[in-house]
């Protein structure tokens, strides 16, 4: 592996990639075949194999690892959402489900310490998740077939097409499987088939003036912060986020595994960290790394930032550099990679219980915390993945950009996107690209966290450009600085969701996945508690719930609220429904009206007919609500 400044050197500027031609076979051997073949069984892909077969179709499941679940069967399992009512659909079920499991572990406890730890299903445990992912896929029986060890090794396409892959089992090298099917998905965090199949895809940063992204490219920022710092030039390049494990761990003396010196363990990787600790800037464990109590006596590490008041810790776990090759790299080359995270981050966990220049103090706060003996046994009780935050970004139909989540001033949100299937709220949080540079005290280059308002996510994003019959809900089409938001295992979920959802539509209309009536995806997302539109006061459970997301892909309201039991005047409800069918691509225009006399059903039913849609009989309503009027205008709509 070349080191970070040979590679740096090599890879100045941020690029756009096609896969090599030797890698796709225009002709495909006879073999098992699905209506729909995910490659990785990662969380996205797990729920598009569940989303998909509970429309009634089969599905392969293709995993290169010998398990499922990705990083969150591997220790992610603090779920970053800031806005619960953004997220629904079958992620919003995984969190019941994970409630359930809690509840009655708990059902003789009267203090619910497991249910409190959860926090409503949204925290759980890396082996709790494990197994709900398996209940979800068992639950579909033989809809569902999972090929676990099998390594992609090859895409077949005809005609700009995805037909088959051939993949290896990493057991019996050399023995191969091909497998067919009507659709795939690419659900890898690196986009490994689209890539393989011939999409064209980019990595690194994009430069600030691509997009007129005001966070893209090189830039100084301090966490939270708004102010570019010298040396934010906004140039692209080909730097990945660093990465880092997610190690679950205990204080548990009964279930406790000493944490052992890595063989590779080189105490020269840490001199910045002995640098603050020699400072006394570092007295508790938690000054370097992130510390989360999760049920059962765990707790989720992860590396932290530098503290834009104290300016430390200078470095945590995020190992920045080293990775910049993983994206396109080999699985082979992955895994050496792999090892060097490891070696690094359980070297910095050792350091700060071992090191003697480190202050007895420290070091016993640190001992309190080993591994858990019933955690990733055959692993040494050590994930058996490294987060990886970033790997391709497919180039898409659409392309998601920092603009998306530019505020629309007459409607006072985001951006109406009406083919959404999914919101976005987590803030644009890319981790450091760069290594702790002292000319720069107090941040991390690339590191930034950008808050913003929630916004939608259209369909054309999971859709390549060149190659039909595959959808990327993971290696989605996004700039570097969108993708920061959008990188979230419970989005994930949710686009997989609508993935498979999709692959049903494409089935069903006998059409490629870039042409599905995208409305009806919305309908069956929507019906299921798939949140397309955020509104911050409209629960999973309320009667207008399908009706208000739908509409408001099509700009129902102004703002965040739903407010759907506010009465509506008559100019309001022309207003909303002028602007509703405007997004349908109908010109219709508001009859005169009694401005401020209440909204009645009857008068909306006459506008529909007028609009030429053929709505139910009016049910008498005085006067009429926003949910009440989003009910009757979804159901003439759809």
């Amino acid at each position: 592996m070349p080191s970070p400044s040979r590679f740096t050197r090599r890879n100045a500027l941020q690029t756009t990639f096609a896969a090599p031609l030797a890698a796709i076979s225009s002709t495909a051997p006879s073999g098992p075949h699905a209506d729909l073949v995910i490659y990785g069984a990662t969380p996205g892909g797990i729920m598009a194999a569940v989303s998909a077969a509970r429309l009634g179709r089969s599905v392969l499941l293709c995993e290169a690892e010998d398990h499922i679940g990705g990083i969150v069967s591997n220790g992610l399992t603090n779920a970053d959402i800031g806005k619960r009512q953004a997220v629904g659909g079958l992620f919003y079920e995984f969190t019941q489900r994970v409630l359930k499991r809690y509840r009655e572990q708990d059902r003789d406890d009267p203090s619910q310490p497991n249910v409190k730890l959860c926090r409503g299903g949204y925290w759980y445990e890396a082996s709790a998740a494990e197994e709900i992912f398996h209940q979800m896929i068992s639950e579909q029986g033989a809809r569902i077939r999972l090929l676990l060890s099998h390594e992609l090794k090859q895409a077949h396409v005809k005609s700009n097409r995805l037909s088959a892959i051939t993949l290896e089992d990493r057991a019996r090298p050399g023995s191969t499987t091909v497998v067919s099917a009507s659709v795939f998905v690419d659900a890898t965090y690196e986009g490994d088939l689209a890539a393989l199949a011939g999409v064209p895809f980019r990595t690194g940063r994009e430069a600030r003036s691509e997009y007129n992204e005001p966070h893209a490219g090189r830039i100084y920022m301090r966490f939270r912060d708004s102010e570019l710092l010298p040396g934010s030039t906004g140039e692209a390049d080909n730097a990945t986020q660093a990465f880092c494990f997610r190690f679950h761990v205990t204080n548990d003396p009964l279930k406790r595994v000493p944490i052992a010196k890595p063989e590779a363990y080189n105490r020269g990787d840490y001199q910045v960290l002995l640098d603050d600790i020699r400072a006394g800037n570092i007295k508790r464990f938690r000054d370097v790394i992130q510390v989360y109590p999760m049920p059962n006596g765990r707790f989720e590490l992860n590396s932290d930032h530098v503290n834009p008041q104290t300016g430390y810790p200078k470095e945590s776990l995020d190992l920045a550099e080293e990775c910049w090759p993983w994206p396109t790299a080999t699985p082979a080359e992955r895994r050496k990679l792999y090892q060097r995270y490891k070696t690094h981050n359980v070297g910095m966990i050792w350091l700060l219980q071992n090191d003697p220049e480190v202050p007895e103090s420290l070091r016993q706060d640190a001992l309190q915390y080993g591994w858990h003996r019933d955690l990733w046994p055959r692993n040494g009780h050590i994930a058996r993945q490294v987060y990886v935050r970033q790997g391709r970004r497919i180039l898409g139909d659409y392309i998601l950009t920092e603009r998306d989540a530019d505020l629309d001033p007459t409607l006072q949100r985001t951006r109406v996107q009406p083919t959404s299937i999914a919101t976005i709220e987590w803030a644009f949080d890319p981790h450091g690209h760069h290594r702790y540079d002292p000319a720069h005290p107090g941040v991390r280059e690339g590191y930034i966290f950008i808050e913003h308002e929630p916004f939608q996510f259209p369909y054309e994003a999971l859709v390549p450009r060149k190659i039909d019959g595959l959808l990327v809900p993971v290696a989605c089409s996004c700039s570097h600085v969108a993708y920061n938001a959008v990188r979230m295992e419970p989005v994930f979920m949710v686009l997989g969701e609508a993935c498979g959802a999709a692959a049903h539509l494409a089935l069903q209309h006998k059409t490629e996945v870039r042409k599905i009536p995208v409305h009806r995806l919305q309908k069956i997302l929507v019906e299921q508690k798939g949140v397309i539109t955020f509104y911050e006061d409209l629960p999973f459970d309320d009667p207008a719930f399908p009706a208000m997301q739908y509409l408001g892909a099509r700009g129902l309201n102004p703002g965040y609220q739903a407010h759907r039991d506010t009465p509506l005047t008559q100019a309001a409800a022309a207003q909303r429904l002028a602007r509703i069918l405007k997004h349908e691509g109908k010109s219709w225009q508001p009859p005169a009206t009694d401005a401020a006399a209440p909204a009645t059903a009857a008068g909306v039913h006459a506008w529909l007919r007028q609009a030429g849609y053929r709505p139910a009989a009016p049910t008498p309503s005085s006067p009429l609500t926003t949910g009440e009027f989003a009910r009757q205008v979804y159901a003439a709509l759809t």
